[in-house]
């Protein structure tokens, strides 16, 4: 709502709006945009993919490297690559495991997995590539500004899933601290912490080695 009053020559207009705000209204200012900023590659962003990349020249004096599990063209290296991860790496798989009761066989098997899926990660990533992505939201409210951003998430799902409802729920405490009332809000009410950067490829891991030790 806006008014104008006259006070002498001078016009004076006066903005004002309801000190109430949903949060769905926060939510659709936030977005799910490309994060055209970060240059890191995601095994040096993200913990858990330690490895090796040689070239396939090198595997000559055995059978077909081409057959081998971690085999990948890379565009950016201009030659076929065999990916391998440390020999001894469980990812704290088989010990977490062991220690809450599952036997040898299940924890070996869940390593195995995991194991599996992160080489197929690591084949992906040096054959399709990657994107990096962002969730931002720019809050407007009688000219004052109220924002928040996280960036280098891996996972756009992820970001739509969890993280945008995370970055609205933070500028909405700002809006609260300002003030005004949110409604609508989310249970999950914990805001998101900025200086916390945990991608989707850990939360993935860790549910599946919960699923395993379920099964």
């Amino acid at each position: 709502m806006r008014n104008t009053f006259r006070h002498a020559d001078t016009m004076i207009a006066v903005e004002s709006r309801p000190a109430t705000i949903s949060f769905e209204e926060i939510l659709e200012a936030t977005e799910v945009v490309a994060d055209q900023y970060e240059s890191m590659t995601p095994w040096e962003h993200c913990d858990g993919f330690e490895h090796t990349a040689t070239p396939e020249r090198r595997f000559r004096d055995e059978a077909d490297a081409r057959e081998m599990q971690g085999s990948v063209y890379c565009d950016g290296h201009r030659e076929r690559l065999v990916i391998e991860l440390p020999k001894e790496e469980d990812y704290g798989i088989y010990q977490h495991m062991r220690e809450r009761g599952a036997s040898r066989q299940v924890a070996r098997e869940a390593v195995a997995a995991e194991r599996r899926r992160t080489l197929a990660q690591l084949v992906e990533w040096y054959g399709n590539g990657w994107e990096w992505f962002g969730v931002k939201c720019d809050f407007e409210v009688l000219g004052e500004q109220f924002d928040a951003s996280l960036w280098g998430i891996d996972d756009p799902d992820y970001a739509e899933r969890e993280v945008k409802e995370e970055i609205a729920l933070e500028v909405a405490h700002q809006l609260e601290k300002a003030g005004y009332t949110v409604t609508g809000k989310p249970d999950r009410q914990a805001a998101y912490n900025a200086q916390r950067r945990q991608s989707a490829t850990d939360r993935i891991r860790r549910n599946a080695a919960a699923q395993n030790w379920a099964a």
